[in-house]
């Protein structure tokens, strides 16, 4: 028997990753939400246009699949858009997934997976263990904090894996997105003067090696909280040095600022990173290095 697989935040980076491991995974049948149009346009997966917001329709979607399993992976996830527009953030970050867990329970689902962030975390101490105190410095962070809460209140009805994640980067098929080294090879290579952040600690995630943990974290029915990121902490300006130096680019055009050389809207905090230790020894997670995975991302 196939286990029910929902992704909700399917035309996302991660469910995008998601949907091209799983559509040929003849172990599963795989159901897609989003808003809007699919973007990913490939066989191997039904897709569901659904607005996270209106528990009506998340309720229906659930009654009607009756999925074995759910990955929450949709969020408002721009930092700057849950400052602005606060009631929505906690519509679609923390009331879609009390909802759409409610809908799990009632419908006997067997593993709800939460995709959480590392801006649950303060930034002041760096490279966190899954215990570690949560104090988010955005209202981002405070939406997926209290996600995760409300969570945490119902483990005794639901299996539920809180799945932590940092900094993640690689391309969605439209294109429609960027990241710090496409930017950065963008304007290197036209001659354009850079400032990067070279005070901000991270451990960036290709988002193929998160998709797969969380494929793994599903497959083996690992519960609680997993911390899932690259292995190798950097600095955003390392990582466009590192591809500057790979793709021979001029490194006199790049300057090494401090976050607060811009001004923010809505604070990021300066040291996240993760242990990911758990992760490795409970499903077996592992990790592309940088540049293997830079270059995929490039290419």
């Amino acid at each position: 028997m196939k286990n029910k697989v929902l992704i909700t935040g399917s035309n996302g980076l991660l469910g995008q990753s998601l949907l091209k491991l799983l559509k040929n995974d003849e172990s599963v049948n795989i159901y897609a939400t989003g808003r809007g149009e699919d973007r990913f346009l490939e066989n191997g997966y039904t897709y569901h246009d659904v607005d996270l917001t209106n528990g009506d329709e998340i309720h229906q979607l659930i009654a009607d699949v009756k999925p074995d399993v759910i990955i929450h992976s949709a969020a408002m996830s721009r930092v700057e858009d849950c400052e602005d527009y606060p009631d929505l953030a906690v519509k679609v970050n923390t009331e879609a997934t009390d909802i759409l867990s409610d809908a799990a329970i009632q419908n006997n689902v067997q593993h709800f997976l939460f995709i959480s962030t590392d801006f649950v975390f303060s930034g002041d101490q760096g490279m966190y263990k899954e215990e570690d105190e949560r104090n988010p410095p955005n209202f981002y962070g405070q939406t997926k904090l209290r996600a995760e809460n409300l969570l945490f209140d119902k483990t005794d009805q639901l299996k539920i894996s809180i799945i932590r994640t940092c900094l993640v980067y690689g391309q969605v098929k439209d294109m429609s997105r960027s990241n710090i080294m496409l930017w950065g090879r963008k304007m290197l290579s036209e001659g354009m003067e850079i400032k990067v952040v070279n005070d901000q600690i991270r451990t960036p995630t290709f988002v193929d090696d998160l998709a797969q943990g969380v494929i793994q974290c599903f497959k083996t029915r690992s519960e609680g909280v997993y911390h899932l990121s690259g292995a190798e902490v950097f600095t955003p300006y390392k990582m466009v040095e590192i591809m500057a130096d790979e793709y021979k680019l001029d490194k006199k055009l790049m300057t090494a600022v401090n976050a607060s050389t811009f001004k923010e809207h809505g604070k990021r905090p300066l040291k996240t990173g993760f242990i990911i230790d758990k992760a490795k020894q409970g499903f077996n997670y592992q990790t592309t290095t940088f540049i293997e995975a830079m270059k995929k991302v490039l290419s």
